[in-house]
């Protein structure tokens, strides 16, 4: 089965489920698990695909972020103790993705007050 997967497009291939049932309906295989046949697929598959010349079939592509060009915006309810008094906020998150760097500013819902200022 690994074999002629070698031939078949990658979303025809036989997945370890696949071959599992196969090996239990088509060659009364009853004393195998699942576990086996998965540990033997993932250590199998890339042998024969080297062996065919085919090399590793995984594909990695790089992420590109410039400065200045990306970054996520989200924003959510948050609660916050202000004076001993539990408040609904508005959060503002914001981050940078070409540095990983974040802001996040909860904002007092009543009055557009940032509660980072009506704490301190």
């Amino acid at each position: 089965m690994l074999r002629a997967d070698l031939d078949a497009p990658r979303k025809q291939r036989h997945t370890v489920t696949r071959i599992f049932h196969r090996l239990l309906d088509e060659y009364g295989a009853q004393d195998i698990s699942y576990p086996m046949v998965r540990r033997y697929v993932e250590e199998r598959r890339p042998q024969i695909r080297a062996a065919a010349g085919l090399g590793v079939d995984e594909v990695f592509i790089p992420q590109s972020h410039p400065p200045g060009m990306e970054a996520e915006v989200d924003f959510g309810d948050v609660k916050v103790c202000l004076g001993g008094e539990l408040v609904t906020c508005f959060l503002f998150a914001f981050r940078l993705s070409y540095s990983g760097k974040s802001v996040h500013r909860p904002i007092d819902r009543t009055n557009g007050v940032s509660c980072v200022r009506l704490a301190g």
